[in-house]
């Protein structure tokens, strides 16, 4: 479970450059752009979780409802009502839950922690794919995945920067200076692809970002490295006697808040002088209505067993978008107020 001092600093967005221009090998950031995983699978689909969040956040994800925005989301409480009716929760311990409706981008087994970077987009590192600690098994081919992002990284290097060496027009094209443009050679100056983040112009970090962008996707479309990834992504779900975590994650974007449900005594503030201690559900409600949600908004009691309810209810719902995709069937998928 995570303390309240993570979650105070859990919503901060990575920058994109960070991610990309990693030195730790190995440890290549892997997207969840929507439209880039739909089109690696060829396949979209709706689905339901719960995000739990706090006073501030939750008018966040008010106003970005419809958006491209990504939420990590929960659809398995793994019994584990109890804590956090006690305000944790998969991303913060705000003592807020909501029940969300969106497009899934990504469906995992357990709790990846995925990064959020400052798009809405979702990220998680090679590494992680690797093992789970919680399961015996492993990605098959994983070496060989991490050393074809390292060589495409590698590639991107040598078209943006070697290849402006003694090239004043490449030079000029990427936004670079020098005293004598024919004779210049920009890999002096930036050594190897992680220092373009540092020294590159605007120009040649653009370029990478792209370079990366397009050839990650290449590579995930790869069948052996897809499915190992979408083995490893579905780690946890329905495996009985398997250690697990406490929940997992669904990643959507597109999202409808469905319903708000709060704890009356561990509605938590972030901001202000009261930063971190019990918030006024009065005042959540108020700020909900200013910022367009019409929804319901439900005080719950102290058990969890109304989480409990709302958790059964997005399972089944879930179960039965699944079922869906034979066309002989046609499961009501409609949440229930």
């Amino acid at each position: 479970m995570k303390s309240f001092k993570k979650f105070i600093t859990e919503g901060t967005a990575t920058e994109i450059k960070e991610l990309i221009f990693t030195d730790s090998e190995y440890e290549y950031p892997i997207p969840f752009s929507q439209p880039m995983w739909e089109r690696i699978t060829n396949f979209k689909s709706e689905g339901y979780g719960m995000h739990v969040t706090d006073m501030e956040d939750v008018i966040k994800l008010a106003k970005i409802q419809g958006k491209k925005n990504q939420i990590s989301t929960m659809t398995d409480m793994r019994d584990s009502e109890s804590s956090f009716a006690q305000g944790g929760g998969i991303l913060t311990e705000g003592g807020i839950f909501c029940v969300l409706k969106g497009t899934v981008v990504m469906n995992m087994g357990e709790d990846f922690s995925t990064q959020r970077d400052t798009q809405g987009r979702r990220w998680l590192m090679a590494g992680q794919l690797y093992q789970r600690e919680w399961h015996d098994e492993v990605f098959e081919g994983w070496k060989d995945f991490v050393d074809e992002i390292g060589q495409m990284r590698q590639d991107g290097y040598k078209a943006i920067i070697e290849a402006q060496n003694d090239n004043p027009e490449i030079q000029k094209q990427y936004g670079v200076t020098s005293d004598d443009p024919k004779w210049y050679w920009r890999s002096d100056d930036i050594r190897d692809w992680s220092e373009i983040s540092t020294y590159g112009t605007g120009k040649e970090k653009a370029g990478a970002i792209k370079w990366y962008m397009d050839g990650i996707e290449k590579i995930l479309k790869n069948k052996k490295y897809l499915e190992q990834i979408q083995k490893m992504m579905r780690m946890g779900k329905g495996q009985e006697g398997k250690k697990q975590q406490q929940w997992d994650e669904l990643v959507l974007s597109e999202i409808k808040i469905l319903k708000v449900i709060y704890h009356p005594t561990k509605v938590h503030s972030k901001t202000g002088s009261f930063s971190g201690e019990v918030g006024n559900p009065d005042d959540l409600i108020a700020n909900l209505k200013r910022s367009g949600y019409r929804g319901p908004v439900v005080k719950m009691g102290d058990k969890g067993g109304y989480l409990r309810d709302e958790m059964q209810q997005i399972k089944n719902l879930n179960g039965r978008i699944m079922l869906n995709r034979n066309p002989r069937n046609n499961f009501p998928t409609e949440y229930s107020l």
